[in-house]
């Protein structure tokens, strides 16, 4: 069974989705999509039209309507909710907004069958893993927001009395919830920024914070990646999709450059796996 698992990234997200239509057109179809944050956004969508017909139109979401959420009154909002010591420096219901415009309206994950979906979410309480989809029922849209809330960005979102955050806390590469739910052969979409980028030191709060994330997630995912590779009976396909230029966090107005980075880095993978 093949499975496409998609790490999250923020507005590197973007990747994902040139990375989606190139597997496509080398003919590599999965049975089952898992994503993390954005990976979970990127993956409901696919699960939802996996064309490339649905492609264009996320690719659309990407590079027209999220950067919406960035905009100067997003950020003089932002500011606001700081100064007014909120849960969050950004309002969770503009990305609820955003993604019930273009979700359907009280869609559950059992409505994805080919491929089927799961969305990845950490409890708050104590970290513990949670995969919306393992039962059907569970409300598409709770799956994403709780699977995005990345706090001090996103407040938590609870459901059922139960406060979520951003699945990287737990697994940003979910490869082994895939394989728990049948996968033997995974295409992993892993973000990640550009080697001009690694070893800066960052400056501002936000570039701080989310630099700080990023060193705890990349420990776990590199122990999660040794894992899955010692396993026998399962086909590990890590694809790293970096930009060539990075725009740096939470920078959309490079979506599009990204998307075709995306295309590119599973053309020069499968080129590699030729040649060896």
């Amino acid at each position: 069974m093949r499975a496409f698992v998609l790490s999250g990234g923020g507005n590197y997200g973007a990747l994902q989705v040139g990375a989606l239509k190139a597997l496509l057109d080398h003919n590599i179809h999965p049975d089952l999509v898992v994503g993390t944050s954005a990976g979970a956004l990127n993956a409901a969508w696919f699960a939802g039209d996996p064309t490339p017909h649905g492609l264009v139109q996320l690719s659309r979401l990407w590079t027209h309507f999220a950067p919406e959420m960035f905009t100067g009154h997003r950020r003089l909002m932002a500011l606001y909710h700081l100064a007014s010591t909120r849960e969050s420096i950004l309002p969770n219901q503009a990305l609820l907004q955003l993604l019930a415009r273009w979700t359907p309206a009280g869609a559950h994950f059992g409505d994805f069958t080919n491929p089927r979906l799961y969305a990845v979410a950490a409890r708050l309480c104590d970290g513990a893993l949670h995969v919306f989809g393992d039962d059907p029922n569970d409300l598409l849209l709770d799956g994403l927001m709780a699977s995005t809330a990345l706090p001090p960005l996103f407040s938590p979102w609870t459901v059922d009395d139960v406060a979520y955050i951003d699945g990287g806390a737990s697994a940003n590469l979910p490869l082994r919830v895939a394989i728990e739910r049948g996968a033997d052969e995974i295409y992993a979409l892993h973000t990640c920024g550009s080697p001009a980028g690694i070893g800066r030191t960052p400056e501002g709060l936000i570039p701080v914070v989310l630099q700080s994330i990023l060193v705890m997630v990349g420990q776990q995912e590199t122990a999660e990646i040794e894992a899955v590779r010692s396993m026998k009976g399962v086909r590990l396909h890590l694809i790293s999709l970096c930009p060539d230029s990075d725009p740096g966090f939470w920078n959309f107005e490079s979506s599009a450059g990204m998307i075709c980075d995306g295309y590119g880095a599973v053309d020069t993978y499968f080129q590699q796996e030729t040649v060896s």
